[in-house]
């Protein structure tokens, strides 16, 4: 209500009814008490590593620690499990992948319901299985997180953030912030590049001039903070977008291949891939001098078929047995379609839509799935 003297109502009442005072610092002294009385409580937690310190607020230097328990600090999972740093190895995990796609779950906004110890739970998984992930926005504290987990578990890992862009330009501004804040706080140099959307092309929701202007200013803006390297910018589209404005606007070549939408059998798609992607990206960046890389390339285990391509899980292990080593052994830079499943695409859309992990979205790896055995560094 503001204070009394200010509040219009009280001055036409003084007059006639006086005892109003009284019963008006009567409720003040009991808020008060209840004012106290919650401070006490929140110290109280704070001090047993209650769940008060769940959701921290990273960018306050004063509350981290290596020590998920020192000074007080606890990480939570978003159902309140305790989170430590410690990496205890999976002998069912390999660290065969070039780099892995990554949406930590429960990180969609407005929800954000996700925390800091689910991404430390999710990084200590993904750690041995790839140095590199890609992440598809900023919101939800889902880039800036993930390196703040690599960082408390002392990892040599890399991370590609993306600014996501559709036809809403408040979402784009609050995405761009976001990203430049992150690299002000953390420098670049656990961050490998940065894409600015992903299929905004095939999607067509903002003309390829807006997005390629976007991509300029946000490299000039980066590269002009007086870094000690050039931090590449791009977008990631469709391996059949690519075309000489693409490449132009692209540091890298990153496309999205997915032999499951070009419909051929699971025994082809490893061979498929590389010959699509070939032809349609790695021609064009080479004739520019630049690199490409494959952004998506993945097998679903659910969903609708997409003629000759079935969706299985011991189909998801015959595309792993045939694609991961060899592209391997071939140097083809790939960030595999993806960690974990995700139900709120299949909320959203369908079935096929959130069945690309390779392990639930309570982090068991799907029975009968082997991770082939083919390191790579």
């Amino acid at each position: 209500m503001g204070h009394p003297e200010k509040s219009e109502w009280l001055r036409s009442q003084q007059k006639s009814q006086k005892k109003y005072r009284f019963i008006v610092a009567a409720i003040g002294i009991v808020v008060l008490l209840c004012v106290v009385g919650g401070v006490g409580y929140a110290y109280l937690m704070k001090n047993k590593g209650g769940e008060i310190n769940n959701n921290i607020d990273i960018s306050n230097d004063d509350k981290k620690s290596g020590d998920p328990t020192a000074n007080g600090q606890t990480y939570l999972t978003w159902d309140k499990k305790p989170v430590n740093l410690t990496i205890t190895p999976n002998p069912a995990l390999k660290k065969a992948f070039y780099g892995i796609n990554y949406g930590p779950v429960n990180a969609t906004f407005p929800g954000c319901t996700n925390t800091l110890g689910d991404v430390i739970e999710d990084v200590k998984l993904i750690s041995q299985l790839t140095n590199r992930i890609r992440l598809y926005g900023m919101d939800c504290h889902m880039s800036d997180w993930t390196l703040e987990a690599i960082k408390l578990l002392k990892l040599d890992m890399t991370i590609v953030p993306t600014i996501w862009v559709d036809d809403n330009d408040t979402t784009y501004k609050r995405q761009h912030d976001t990203l430049i804040d992150m690299v002000k706080k953390y420098g670049i140099d656990n961050i490998d590049g940065v894409s600015v959307g992903n299929e905004v092309l095939f999607r067509k929701e903002v003309t390829p001039e807006k997005l390629y202007r976007r991509m300029a200013d946000v490299r000039k803006e980066i590269n002009s903070m007086g870094f000690n390297k050039k931090l590449p910018v791009f977008t990631s589209d469709l391996g059949s977008n690519v075309d000489a404005a693409y490449v132009a606007a692209n540091d890298i070549m990153w496309a999205n291949v997915h032999p499951y939408f070009g419909g051929v059998p699971v025994e082809q798609a490893g061979q498929w891939t590389f010959d699509f992607f070939n032809e349609n990206d790695v021609n064009p960046a080479k004739a520019a001098g630049k690199d490409a890389i494959i952004s998506e390339v993945g097998w679903p285990t659910a969903g609708a078929s997409e003629s000759a391509a079935v969706a299985s899980i011991p189909n998801l292990q015959t595309f792993l047995n045939t694609f991961v080593c060899d592209a391997n052994k071939l140097n083809t830079k790939y960030y595999y379609f993806e960690t974990f499943d995700t139900p709120w695409k299949e909320r959203t859309w369908t079935k096929l839509e959130g069945s690309w992990g390779l392990f639930y979205d309570d982090r068991s790896l799907k029975p009968g799935i082997t991770i082939p055995n083919c390191l790579v560094g």
